[in-house]
């Protein structure tokens, strides 16, 4: 994607940029991560 397009308004303009909604994704997903890793820790502690 170019830079242009990352600038750009992203569907509606109270949603951002692309930029804006790409980094937002790696950031849940990062999040959802972090949960998957503390429910498995807690897991492996109980067996």
């Amino acid at each position: 994607m170019s830079d242009e397009k990352l600038k750009q308004v992203f569907v509606d303009e109270k949603y951002g940029t692309y930029q804006r909604n790409i980094d937002a994704m790696i950031e849940h997903s990062y999040y959802h991560l972090g949960q998957i890793v503390l429910i498995k820790k807690i897991i492996n502690e109980h067996n």
